[in-house]
């Protein structure tokens, strides 16, 4: 097993393709080829990620483009973390797929040097994006105030090009290192080409801590400051909201002439808290006073507030989540790969790596529903996006119509709680 030279993280499913049964073997010795077995599995699988992530993050790109008022410093990131997911979905699936079954690089030696470059520089340049993503939702909830100075369209769109200049650089050895090379069987295969075995491993590793370490411990420690502030606010926002509901009650017992009872009395009466209830309907009902109906909508705006933070808190669990076990089996494997070999040759197999890559690529369908689908400005917009290809396919749309979906779609973008 070749695996010291063909030990590329994004290629590295294929590294046991040079030693799998050829066809012509298989048809000799009567047994299987390994790769047609698992081929009947991964095809369908390979295919549905692709759909899933051509089609969310298209959807993604086609919404953030054409409505302005979704355009906000967070969504600027969501749109690049979009487009590094397409090129990821677009450039890694179909390519290895067909590898993986003719088991043969057969786009020649441009291609051989291009895609390996670019489908790294999609995954540094997804992951740096969650953790500017990250960064900055740890600002605007934290320290609101301070983030006031560089939180700007502008400073958004120099970090989105800094994050991929950063990108470009870092993976440039992969193209300059990158050579097709011969196989056993007769075929190529595309490989980086190392002086000596030491300096691949110095490179993998310096990609794992920039790709892996470094983002994951930024994940973790933003959004746990994150969840923490969130959960004070949350707890500070309850006790203001029984302040006020409580001292409003004290106001209206005593307008009804119930002042000499004390408030200790007041809270222990099995009647309080029908009278309390009865408060609160009342101030939220219309055509009611002023006096009766501040304490209730300050209570419904906090309610609302908790609700909201506690979707925040969900999705920041899903993004950490997401992104430790979509990539990290497959890290902590190239990277045993470059030192011992034969511990996943005769431990995992290939089957279990093809399963790790597939779960990779997974990342690339799962961050549009992750971040997108579970926030009601982007639901909106893809149902008004479909209903005007409809509309401008079957009948065309009216300016109008127009105005109205684009009304409809900025006000839910104005009240989505992630996105801002």
């Amino acid at each position: 097993m070749d695996w010291a030279e063909n030990s590329t993280l994004w290629n590295i499913s294929q590294t046991l393709l040079n030693e799998v049964t050829t066809p012509e073997t298989a048809t000799k010795t009567g047994s299987v080829p390994q790769w047609y077995e698992t081929g009947r599995l991964t095809i369908p699988l390979y295919a549905v990620i692709f759909m899933l992530a051509v089609i969310g993050n298209t959807l993604v790109i086609l919404t953030l483009v054409k409505n302005q008022r979704m355009r906000t410093i967070t969504n600027l990131f969501l749109l690049n973390l979009a487009v590094s997911d397409l090129l990821l979905g677009v450039l890694c699936i179909p390519f290895t797929l067909i590898g993986t079954l003719l088991r043969h690089f057969v786009f020649g030696e441009v291609m051989c040097k291009l895609l390996p470059f670019l489908q790294a520089c999609s995954v540094s340049v997804g992951v740096w994006t969650l953790v500017a993503i990250s960064v900055e939702r740890y600002y605007a909830i934290c320290h609101p105030l301070r983030s006031l100075r560089w939180q700007t369209i502008s400073h958004a769109y120099k970090l989105i090009v800094g994050i991929w200049i950063g990108s470009l650089i870092c993976m440039a050895p992969i193209a300059l290192l990158s050579q097709l090379k011969p196989t056993k069987q007769g075929n190529y295969k595309c490989r980086e080409d190392w002086p000596s075995l030491d300096y691949e491993k110095a490179y993998n590793l310096f990609l794992d801590v920039v790709l892996l370490v470094i983002p994951l411990l930024v994940l973790g420690v933003t959004y746990s400051l994150i969840t923490r502030t969130l959960c004070k606010g949350m707890k500070t926002e309850r006790a203001l909201r029984d302040h006020t509901v409580n001292g409003a009650v004290d106001v209206y017992i005593n307008l009804h002439g119930s002042s000499t009872t004390s408030r200790w009395s007041k809270r222990h009466n099995p009647n309080w808290r029908q009278l309390r209830h009865n408060w609160s309907q009342e101030s939220s009902s219309p055509g009611t006073g002023s006096q009766k109906y501040t304490p209730g909508l300050r209570r419904t705006n906090a309610e609302r507030s908790l609700l909201n933070k506690k979707r925040v808190i969900k999705m920041l669990f899903a993004v950490v989540l997401e992104f430790f076990i979509c990539w990290t089996p497959l890290y902590v494997i190239n990277t045993i790969v470059l030192f011992d070999s034969s511990v996943i040759y005769n431990n995992i197999g290939y089957k279990a790596i093809t399963f790790f890559q597939l779960l990779a690529y997974c990342s690339s369908c799962c961050n549009p529903i992750t971040y997108c689908f579970m926030n009601c400005g982007f639901r909106k917009s893809f149902l008004n996006l479909f209903k005007c290809l409809k509309k401008s396919r079957n009948f065309g749309v009216t300016g109008s119509e127009i105005n109205m979906e684009t009304k409809w779609t900025n006000r839910c973008s104005e009240n989505a709680d992630f996105c801002r």
